[in-house]
């Protein structure tokens, strides 16, 4: 009965532990996407012309 309690314990704490990490990989790509798209916009607004940028 015991060992069926302590790894029924280390199996939930195994699920705790991977579910904190999944979302804690999930907010990083995040932060890495949108890093990235702003590095984008910069590239992309560093090569087009000026006039492009401006309405007539």
């Amino acid at each position: 009965m015991v060992t069926t309690l302590e790894i029924w314990l280390l199996l939930q704490v195994a699920y705790f532990a991977s579910v904190l990490f999944l979302i804690w990989r999930a907010s990083c790509a995040s932060k890495r996407s949108q890093r990235a798209l702003r590095f984008d916009d910069l590239e992309e607004m560093r090569y087009r012309p000026d006039h492009c940028g401006e309405k007539d």
